[in-house]
């Protein structure tokens, strides 16, 4: 019997109207002094309303590193220091991915205390106890997963809903990917026999994931373009970063990521690419991981719910030519490479396999 490790869930978890203004007592309960704060210049506005009075005013401009740019290795071991010299307890992390990430990497360096209030839902970056790593100039480098879960998440529904609409799109693909990807995992990695307990668990949140989304999307997003919180946003906030946070919690490395990331990796080799989201990239990316797999009973299924999201289904959508035969074998040989996880896919797959499925995705989607 193999010998597991499970990082479920973070050590403590709270969503509901009001949530943040409990932050004072929940750092006194866990013995936080000295805190130092990482955000999007755009998301510490959005949060300080929410934020206590008490905390705002105790933040000073100095203990505050705003997320510009990327999470590098040298931008949080540059950090850590920091943090080490001036005898930090804990990382506040308030906004999106990159922020929850540059976070939980500087506080994991510098063996400190994690707290993180995502402002948007495009990931599980809150929920997740890893950090994905990218170059200087926004290229894909790796991800780490570290030792130990998150501190403390908090979620105040009413700050997502009045972010921009596109990045709960994004959740939404990102979060669509962990049912398909976990699916595509089990298969290679357990052919036969009854699964472990525990993977069966990351198989449940992962299915959930996915019944969530495709019933409730279209409500959730008619509520954000309003900056409403309605049941059926709460519910694809949670989804996305709560239960799709469990999916690899539970599952460990076959919970985690196959070829729809693969395929967002090698995008990213695309000068037009730039502006697309993690989470837009990657919906996409479950089409091609489909067309690999020769899935097309799910492919339609997924076509029509794309359609009425406006999600991408071509490279032209990223404004890719399919002729540009050059680009196409870049972009390929990114996503082939050998360290990539569309290698734990049960289908051999080459940078020619990766090609013939966008053309394929090209004429089916037409």
């Amino acid at each position: 019997m193999q010998t597991v490790t499970v990082k479920g869930a973070p050590s403590h978890y709270q969503i509901g109207e009001g949530a943040l203004k409990h932050l004072v007592e929940n750092l006194n309960d866990l013995h936080v002094e000295r805190i130092a704060v990482v955000a999007g210049r755009t998301a510490w506005q959005q949060a300080k309303p929410y934020l206590p009075s008490a905390l705002v005013d105790k933040v000073e401009e100095k203990d505050i590193h705003f997320a510009d740019g990327h999470c590098t290795v040298e931008r949080t071991n540059r950090l850590a220091e920091i943090y080490q010299e001036q005898q930090v307890d804990a990382v506040i992390g308030i906004g999106g991915g990159t922020a929850l990430d540059i976070a939980k990497a500087a506080a994991t360096n510098a063996q400190i205390k994690s707290i993180l209030i995502p402002t948007i839902a495009a990931t599980c970056a809150a929920w997740t106890p890893l950090s994905v790593f990218y170059l200087e100039n926004g290229a894909h480098s790796h991800y780490t997963e570290y030792p130990e879960s998150n501190t403390l998440v908090v979620v105040e529904p009413a700050i997502i809903a009045e972010a921009p609409v596109k990045y709960l799109k994004a959740g939404i693909g990102d979060t669509l990917a962990k049912f398909y990807e976990a699916r595509s995992l089990v298969e290679a990695f357990y052919p036969t026999g009854t699964l472990p307990v525990w993977l069966q668990i990351s198989q449940f949140a992962a299915r959930a994931c996915k019944d969530i989304l495709l019933a409730d999307s279209q409500a959730a997003l008619e509520a954000c373009e309003n900056n409403q919180v309605t049941d059926a946003l709460i519910r694809v906030i949670e989804a996305i970063i709560a239960t799709g946070g469990m999916v690899g919690g539970f599952g460990g490395k076959a919970g985690r990521i196959a070829g729809a990331h693969s395929i967002h990796n090698g995008l990213t080799a695309a000068p037009q690419i730039a502006n697309s989201l993690h989470g837009e990239i990657v919906s996409y990316g479950i089409l091609i991981q489909l067309a690999i797999e020769q899935d097309t009973e799910e492919l339609n299924k997924l076509l029509a719910y794309y359609d009425t999201w406006n999600f991408p289904t071509s490279l032209a959508d990223f404004s890719i030519k399919t002729d540009d035969q050059e680009l196409l074998e870049i972009i390929a040989n990114k996503v082939t490479r050998e360290e990539e996880s569309i290698h734990l896919m049960k289908e051999v797959i080459h940078a020619d396999t990766v090609i013939d499925a966008f053309l394929q995705l090209e004429n089916f989607s037409k």
